[in-house]
């Protein structure tokens, strides 16, 4: 009788179940590539194995968190697995980057260029391009540091990734989809470029600055320097802001564009592979933490401290950077639409027509939810705001419907709500907002009673 060998997303998905059975599998059939990714990048096998061994404990920290959410119905089996292993090496390559300081050596530029040179998969782009976006991707750097090592302009890298992860994706899908179809595999569909178009139409130029990119309309271009993973924090993060300030619907391509570049950063540079030695699993299971199945959220990092071990302390700095990076990417597709401090909702819910206001108390706190159907804008106010313990937040939620699918506006501190103000797009889309305390990593549902619930509807 035929079996059916368990794919990769199969294999995390139990994973996430605190099956360390399925972990070892998913473990043997990933592992040569991140490893191998961690060997281009650290000539050291030494550093290449702690960095390994580092990039699978945040995996097994985060598989209880992962989902396909990035709006797009993965229908076929084959997809799912595609995007999971993707998701696999952007860890990697994360856990590489944040290792970097603490290497004994790093792989240099002649390095990258030697690898870049015997990818067949890179033969579409230029040699400038095949070698930057392998410095970027497998040595880990970031732009102003490959920018640096490869001794040419910043703006200019830029539009080189730019240009060579859209030159190599529409190369990837007429690879791919000769196996698939866009029907079994939905993210195949969606379209490359963003302001660019398909001809190569320009646009305004790169500058040095990402604020000053970002006001001169080539926030898509940044996203996609972002989906390489090529942005210091930062910078990624005033990105994945201007992304959240997006329509819906143009947020959402955003992200499957993200996730569609880095299935064809695995694909492109699955050939740099290697298996690491047979003893490395076992040192992995036995230093597998447990998992915080509860809470989709990174831990304290006190809970990663370990006084009597210098070493294992700036691996565990690390890694909770690495977690935080994973973190914030989950957050951000799960976190739709927030808009933290612009005086442009504000303005556009006070000016509108149909302005609407509603007021709750909270614990002796007041609330105002000042909401435009209109604008399709609204934010909330707050005054009194009682404090919570050190480990706990507000956090702010918004239903669909009563006891539907929930997404989190995110986590706030007292004075976080006293000072300021919580601001979110796409109001039509909800039908109830609420408010609940929870740990202060946050949940990704609520789990305590609402402090506040508000009808957002009629």
């Amino acid at each position: 009788m035929e079996t059916h060998t368990p794919g990769p997303a199969h294999l995390l998905f139990q994973s996430g179940e605190n099956d360390t059975a399925a972990f070892a599998a998913l473990y043997d059939l990933t592992s040569p590539q991140v490893f191998g990714m961690l060997t281009a990048q650290f000539p050291s096998e030494d550093d290449a194995l702690q960095a390994t061994t580092d990039a699978y404990i945040t995996l097994w920290r985060q598989a209880p968190h992962f989902t396909f959410d990035f709006n797009v119905d993965h229908a076929d089996e084959l997809a799912r697995d595609r995007t999971v292993v993707a998701w696999i090496n952007s860890i990697a390559q994360q856990t590489g980057r944040y290792h970097r300081p603490d290497a004994t050596t790093i792989g240099d530029v002649d390095r990258m260029r030697a690898i870049a040179a015997r990818l067949g998969e890179l033969e579409p782009l230029t040699e400038a391009q095949a070698v930057a976006l392998t410095t970027v991707w497998l040595g880990g750097r970031t732009i102003d540091e490959a920018a640096d090592e490869l001794d040419v302009a910043l703006p200019t890298l830029k539009s080189r990734l730019r240009d060579a992860a859209v030159r190599l994706t529409r190369h990837y899908l007429t690879e791919i989809t000769g196996s698939t179809s866009a029907e079994s595999d939905p993210l195949l569909a969606t379209r490359v470029t963003g302001t660019l178009s398909a001809s190569g139409g320009q646009t305004a130029a790169f500058s040095d600055d990402i604020d000053v990119d970002l006001h001169v309309g080539l926030g898509s271009e940044l996203a996609t320097l972002n989906a390489l993973q090529a942005l210091d924090d930062d910078d990624a993060v005033a990105v994945e802001a201007w992304i959240n300030r997006q329509d819906r619907d143009v947020a959402a391509q955003l992200r499957a564009r993200t996730a569609l570049f880095q299935r064809m950063l695995t694909w492109a540079f699955r050939r740099v592979a290697a298996h690491p030695p047979a003893h490395l699993l076992d040192s992995v299971l036995e230093q597998l933490p447990e998992q915080n199945v509860g809470i989709g959220f990174i831990e304290t990092v006190d809970e990663y401290e370990v006084e009597e071990d210098p070493d294992q302390q700036r691996r565990s700095r690390a890694m909770f950077i690495v977690v935080g990076a994973v973190l914030i990417i989950a957050v951000i597709v799960a976190v739709i639409f927030l808009n933290t401090g612009d005086q442009r909702i504000r303005s556009a819910v006070d000016n509108a027509q149909d302005r609407t206001s509603v007021s709750a108390t909270m614990d002796g706190a007041s609330v105002t939810g000042h909401f435009s159907n209109d604008e399709d804008v609204a934010y909330l106010s707050f005054s009194d705001v009682p404090e919570l313990a050190e480990d706990e937040r507000y956090q702010v939620w918004l239903f669909e419907e009563p006891g539907g699918s929930v997404v989190s506006v995110g986590t706030y501190t007292a004075q976080q709500l006293e000072n300021g103000e919580v601001q979110f797009r796409g109001v039509t889309n909800y039908e109830l907002l609420w408010i609940t305390v929870e740990p202060e990593t946050g949940s990704e549902t609520p789990s305590s009673t609402a402090l506040v619930e508000m009808s957002l509807q009629d």
